[in-house]
C-alpha cells in the first residue's frame, strides 16, 4: 500500500505528479518516490517521510519529465526506509505497486531470483524482479504482464515504466486502479482524486485489466490480452474538498461540513411533506427478509452496531453484525432470506470487500453503502445506497459516519412503510426530527472552543474512557477510536453496564470518564454507574441534555449540554461533540491530525 499515480503527458509533469501524490497524502503514507523516463533510461528519486521532502529533492536536481510513475507507500513488509520505498528500479523496468503479494516466497524459489538483486524487505521487489526477469522472455509487455497477474496472488495494482518505451503500464487485482483522460495527457491513480486538473473522461479499470497509456493513445485489454473498451464516466473535480479553506485541517473542516453532508444525505432521499422515502430503485421486498447481515470496519462497523437497534426497533427485523475481518473467515450458516449490507467510506476496504464476496457466494443479495460511487464495493454490489457526505481527507472519519447514520434511519423508515408496520404518532415526530438535524448540529459547533477546554482536562490523563448505554454504547466504542486515531492517547469505550464486571479495576483517582448520557429509559441506570465511578474516584464528563444535566449535575465535574434528542437523533448529535474532543486533544498533543502515525485511510489490504 498505499497510493499510484502516473502521467504520460506531451509536457513536462512533474507538477502534476506531486500534486497528485500531495492527493493520495490523506490515505496514510511513510515514504514516497518517483520513477521517470529521461534519454530513454529510467532515472528515480525515493524519499522517506513526508512529500514536501521529496518535492524537495526534485526541485534541487531539476528533474523534468513527460512520462512519470508516482507512489505513496504505507508499511506492510519492512519498515519505512529509501530501501523499501517505491519505485523498484531493475534492469529494463521500475515498478510501484499498491496491495500485498501473499505468494512471494514462493516465487523466489520457483523462479530462482537472485538474492543479490534483492535489497529491500518488500514483497513488491520481489515482482519487479519477476517482471524484469519475464521481460527478457517476453517482447510484448502485455504478455509479460498477463503472465506474471496469473502467477500472483494476493491484491495488487502496479504501474509500471518499460525501458524503451515512452508508455506507462499498469494492471489490477483487488486493489483500485482508475484511468484519467484529457487532451494533453492519460494518467493512472489509485483515487481520482489525484488525477491531474484537466482529465476530462476516467475509466474504472475492472479485475485483470491491462492499460498502456501514453500521450496520445489508453489502451485496455482483458485478462487474455484482448483489446477492449471500458464505460467513459465525465471527470468531476473535488478541488473544494481538496482545500482546507478557513480551517487549520481537513478534519476540522470535515467536522464542521457535517450539518451540511447530513442535510444533503437526508434531502437526496426523504421527503418530509409526504412521508415518503426515495431509494435508488429497490427490488428487494423485505416482506420476506428474515434477517439483515451487517459487516464493516473501523468506524463503519460502529455505525452498524447503531443501525442494529434501529432496524430490530422500528422496521422489527432481526439484524446481525459483524467485523469485516471476522465475518469473512467465519463458517456461519447463512439464511437464504437474509440481506447482506456492507459499509464503507472508501469502498475500497478489503475485508468488507471480501465480506460482500462470502454473500455472493451464498446467492444473498447485498447491499453496498458508501461514500464513493464508483468504488469497488459500490461496483460489486445488487443495489447501492451512497452518502452524500462528499470526499473525506482526514484518515479518522467524522462526516462520513454521521452520513451513514442517516441513511441506515431512512432504511429502517423505507422497511417500515414496506412492511406496513404500526406508524405511530411518536414514530412521525422521532422520524421528522431528522430535518432539525442541521440547526442542532450547527448550534453544537458554536460551542467549539468549551471543548477546547474540555481537551486540557484530558492532556495528561493516563488512561481515559467513554461510557453509554443501547445506541450510545457503540458511540462510546467510536468516541474512543477517535481519541486513540489521532491523540495516541490510551482510550476505551465501555457499556456502561460492564463496568462492574472488571473496568471499575481502571478507575482510580482523577482517571476521566466521559459518559454519553441522553435523557432516556437508560438515564437513570448511567446515573448509577456514573455514581460507582465517582465513588472509586474517577472524575466524570458527562454529555446530556437540560433534563439530564438536571439530574447529575451534583454527581459530575463537567457537563457538555447539548439538544434533545431521541433514539434516531442522538446518535449523530453527540457525535459532533465526540468528534471536537479528539480533534482538539490532538491539537494540544501536537500529533498529526489528518495523517496520524501508522494509519491508513483507504484499506485495501488485510
Amino acid at each position: 500500500m498505499c497510493g499510484i499515480v502516473g502521467i504520460a503527458s506531451n509536457k513536462n509533469c512533474i507538477k502534476n505528479i506531486v500534486s497528485g501524490l500531495k492527493s493520495l497524502e490523506y490515505r496514510g503514507y511513510d515514504s514516497s518516490g518517483i520513477a521517470f523516463i529521461e534519454d530513454n533510461n529510467i532515472k528515480f528519486k525515493k524519499n522517506v517521510g513526508k512529500i514536501f521532502g521529496l518535492e524537495k529533492k526534485i526541485i534541487e536536481k531539476k528533474i523534468k519529465g513527460n512520462t512519470i510513475i508516482g507512489h505513496t507507500r504505507w508499511a506492510t513488509h519492512g519498515k519505512p526506509s529509501l530501501k523499501n520505498c517505491h519505485p523498484f528500479v531493475k534492469d529494463n523496468c521500475a515498478l510501484v505497486h499498491n496491495g500485498i503479494i501473499e505468494n512471494y516466497e514462493e516465487i523466489v524459489k520457483k523462479f530462482s531470483l537472485k538474492n543479490q538483486n534483492i535489497k529491500s524487505e518488500t514483497d513488491t521487489e520481489i515482482v519487479s524482479e519477476l517482471f524484469n526477469k519475464i521481460l527478457n522472455d517476453f517482447n510484448d509487455p502485455i504478455k509479460a504482464i498477463e503472465r506474471v497477474n496469473k502467477l500472483l496472488e494476493g491484491t495488487f495494482s502496479f504501474a509500471l515504466l518499460i525501458k524503451g518505451t515512452k508508455s506507462i503500464y499498469a494492471t489490477k487485482k483487488g486493489s483500485p486502479l482508475v484511468v484519467g483522460i484529457s487532451e494533453e495527457s492519460n494518467s493512472i491513480s489509485s483515487d481520482v482524486l489525484a488525477l491531474p486538473d484537466n482529465t476530462n473522461e476516467v475509466i474504472f479499470l475492472e479485475e485483470n485489466d491491462i492499460v498502456e497509456i501514453n500521450e496520445n493513445d489508453c489502451l485496455i485489454y482483458n485478462k487474455n490480452t484482448e483489446r477492449i473498451k471500458r464505460e467513459k464516466h465525465k471527470y468531476i473535480s473535488n478541488n473544494d474538498f481538496n482545500t482546507k479553506g478557513p480551517f487549520k485541517h481537513f478534519m476540522q473542516k470535515e467536522i464542521f461540513h457535517q450539518p451540511s453532508s447530513i442535510q444533503d444525505t437526508l434531502l437526496n432521499f426523504y421527503d418530509k411533506k409526504s412521508n415518503s422515502i426515495y431509494l435508488p430503485k429497490c427490488e428487494i421486498d423485505f416482506n420476506k427478509v428474515s434477517q439483515l447481515i451487517l459487516t464493516a470496519c473501523g468506524t463503519a462497523y460502529h455505525s452498524c452496531m447503531i443501525a442494529k437497534y434501529w432496524f430490530e426497533q422500528f422496521a422489527e427485523i432481526t439484524t446481525q453484525i459483524d467485523i469485516g475481518s471476522e465475518y469473512r473467515y467465519r463458517n456461519d450458516k447463512i439464511n437464504k432470506n437474509s440481506v447482506g449490507i456492507v459499509v464503507s467510506q472508501s469502498g475500497e476496504t478489503m475485508d468488507t470487500l471480501e465480506c460482500l464476496k462470502k454473500f455472493k457466494l451464498n446467492s444473498i443479495f447485498s447491499i453496498s453503502l458508501v461514500n464513493v460511487l464508483n468504488s469497488s464495493i459500490a461496483r460489486s454490489g445488487d443495489y447501492i445506497l451512497p452518502t452524500l457526505a462528499g470526499p473525506e481527507i482526514g484518515v479518522a472519519s467524522t462526516k462520513a459516519f454521521t452520513s451513514q447514520l442517516i441513511v441506515f434511519a431512512l432504511l429502517n423508515l423505507y422497511i417500515k412503510k414496506q412492511k406496513r408496520l404500526q406508524f405511530t404518532i411518536n414514530d412521525k415526530k422521532i422520524f421528522d426530527s431528522l430535518f432539525n438535524l442541521k440547526r442542532n448540529l450547527s448550534q453544537t459547533l458554536l460551542e467549539s472552543d468549551f471543548y477546547k477546554k474540555i481537551a486540557f482536562l484530558l492532556k495528561n490523563a493516563k488512561s481515559i474512557f467513554y461510557i453509554g448505554r443501547g445506541t450510545m454504547y457503540p458511540l462510546a466504542l467510536e468516541g474512543a477510536l477517535k481519541l486513540k486515531e489521532i491523540t495516541y492517547k490510551h482510550c476505551e469505550g465501555y457499556a456502561a453496564g460492564e463496568l462492574k464486571h472488571g473496568p471499575l479495576a481502571l478507575i482510580e483517582k482523577n482517571i476521566p470518564v466521559i459518559a454519553l448520557a441522553p435523557f432516556d429509559n437508560n438515564f437513570p441506570k448511567i446515573l448509577s454507574n456514573i455514581q460507582e465511578i465517582k465513588a472509586r474516584g474517577g472524575k466524570v464528563i458527562i454529555l446530556t441534555d437540560k433534563e439530564g444535566h438536571n439530574k447529575s449535575k451534583k454527581y459530575c465535574d463537567e457537563t457538555i449540554l447539548l439538544p434533545k434528542s431521541n433514539v434516531l437523533t442522538a446518535p449523530i448529535i453527540y457525535s459532533i461533540p465526540v468528534q471536537l474532543i479528539a480533534y482538539h486533544l490532538a491539537v494540544i498533543l501536537g500529533t498529526d491530525v489528518d495523517q496520524p502515525r501508522n494509519l491508513a485511510k483507504s484499506v485495501t489490504v488485510e
